[in-house]
């Protein structure tokens, strides 16, 4: 029985130049070894399948004059990085995947390319092989990356899930860190009449008749359906993403200024304002509620800051891992 040779780090020296060695003799620049991972190599076409896309089209920008040679060399050279960063990550947790023994069932994978099939080709297998086709991938080639891209994901998150525990002291530390985080500003439910300068012949007049029929009782909703220029249809509502509430920096310096002075149900005079057509734009303001500024409390975000802890720790174990695998690996990469 022929003895084992131990992976030692002159072995895997050997190896690697080996590998690269054969690359140069077939003369294929395609096929030539760009790393080695525990003696498991990743070569050039390996990254180019995921750069050449985006490689093509800095080369087109470059033609056109919008950025130079230099530059469209630089950011190819720094993409390639990335994603040989990226496929030694790969290469470094499949084999942890193997090393661990796990044996995930194939059904999984089959689940996974059904549902690529689904999302990318709507169902259509015929459409996937020919796209393959024309990027010069087989279905082999395919269907390995579904399933190391599915590997890769549940060990994450296996690893993510063993090492993270969030404890209510955490929870309650993160509030107190991030309390101006949880601030609610004072807030105004605004209604606003706007006159554009282009709105009439005599504007001014008819700022000033708006006025008077506020001032004489006439639903401010009401007169903004049939006068402003700002969300007619809504009767001049405040159209922001918090249905009609708006807060101080979301408006103008001049408007927040009168706008907060306001009492519940209390409408402005006129305001003039510049405008960017020249000639002065009027508006008149009426806020139906105010909401001082309040700290949201912790009992109805505690949910939404363990997520964020929880996040956070993940990213921060699996970086450990990650720098873990490396440091147990032989990694050889003499190329960018």
């Amino acid at each position: 029985m022929a003895k084992m040779i131990p992976l030692t780090p002159l072995v895997l020296v050997f190896a690697f130049w080996c590998l690269l060695a054969s690359s140069w003799g077939q003369n294929s620049m395609q096929n030539g070894v760009v790393a080695v991972i525990n003696s498991e190599a990743v070569t050039y076409r390996d990254v180019l399948a995921q750069t050449q896309m985006e490689e093509d089209d800095l080369k087109i920008q470059q033609q056109a004059g919008k950025i130079t040679d230099d530059e469209k060399k630089a950011r190819i050279r720094q993409r390639r990085k990335t994603v040989l960063d990226s496929l030694i990550e790969t290469r470094l947790i499949i084999q942890d995947y193997k090393k661990k023994g796990y044996n995930f069932p194939a059904y999984y994978f089959d689940r996974e390319e059904r549902q690529r099939v689904r999302d990318q080709f709507g169902g259509d297998r015929q459409a996937l092989v020919k796209t393959l086709e024309e990027r010069g991938i087989t279905m082999a080639d395919w269907k390995k990356n579904i399933q190391e891209t599915f590997i890769v994901q549940q060990m994450r998150q296996i690893n993510a899930k063993r090492f993270i525990t969030i404890s209510p002291h955490m929870i309650e530390e993160y509030y107190q860190n991030h309390i101006r985080d949880f601030l609610q500003p004072d807030r105004v439910k605004l209604r606003m009449i706007y006159l554009a300068p282009e709105s009439s012949a005599e504007v001014e007049a008819q700022a000033k008749e708006v006025l008077a029929q506020v001032e004489s009782g006439v639903d401010f909703a009401v007169l903004a359906k049939k006068y402003s220029d700002y969300n007619r249809a809504g009767g001049g509502l405040y159209q922001g993403d918090q249905g009609g509430w708006a807060e101080r920096e979301g408006l103008k310096g001049e408007i927040a200024d009168v706008a907060f002075t306001l009492r519940p149900g209390q409408a402005s005079g006129i305001l003039v304002l510049p405008s960017a057509k020249g000639p002065p734009a009027y508006y008149l303001l009426q806020v139906e509620e105010v909401k001082k500024a309040t700290v949201t409390p912790l009992s109805s975000i505690r949910d939404a800051i363990e997520s964020t802890l929880v996040a956070a720790e993940s990213e921060k174990v699996q970086k450990e891992w990650i720098e873990r695998l490396k440091r147990d690996a032989y990694i050889q990469r003499p190329f960018f």
